[in-house]
């Protein structure tokens, strides 16, 4: 009987803690699009955020460890925040660089770096890079870490077009 009752508390537990989980994580997947999926988070406050993802294809040099790299573009309407651009690596750049975006060897952009991650100066230059990401099939970010290594990581545009459509459609 104390077995049927542990199992059944165990149980029990474990949907409370589910639902705890579903509700702290109010997270929509949009739909996946080749090499991008697209989210819609809602926050508590009832403020959405809107989102896409994309993990590199690969990275150089292949003898360090890189971390979890991606690339995010992001909506956030209630602060009037539309296409931010936002690349993140699992350590620390080197201080007060910048990272290059380079788009099928045509377009090139600088973000700004801080801790692990790397953003466009303003509004203007998230734009463009969207732009540019949507005309594009393939993008290279370059940095340099902490420790001086040079590193580079290549992202695919395939499904970029469809997955930015599927937040803009959720973030109006």
């Amino acid at each position: 009987m104390k077995s049927i009752f542990c199992a059944f508390a165990g149980c029990f537990l474990g949907i409370i803690l589910m639902a705890d989980l579903a509700l702290a994580d109010n997270r929509q997947l949009l739909g996946t699009y080749r090499d991008w999926d697209a989210f819609m988070l809602k926050k508590s406050n009832g403020e959405k955020v809107c989102y896409m993802i994309s993990i590199p294809k690969s990275s150089k040099p292949s003898t360090l460890r890189h971390g979890n790299p991606f690339l995010t573009v992001s909506h956030k309407p209630a602060r009037k925040i539309k296409n931010e651009v936002n690349f993140v690596v699992g350590y620390n750049f080197k201080k007060n660089s910048r990272v290059t975006m380079r788009i099928d060897k045509k377009s090139t952009f600088r973000l700004f770096t801080e801790g692990d991650g790397a953003w466009g100066d303003d509004m203007k230059a998230d734009n463009a890079m969207t732009q540019a990401m949507k005309r594009g099939s393939a993008l290279i970010m370059s940095g340099q870490s902490g420790r001086g290594n040079n590193t580079s990581y290549r992202f695919s545009l395939s499904g970029f077009t469809a997955a930015h459509n599927a937040i803009t459609k959720a973030c109006r």
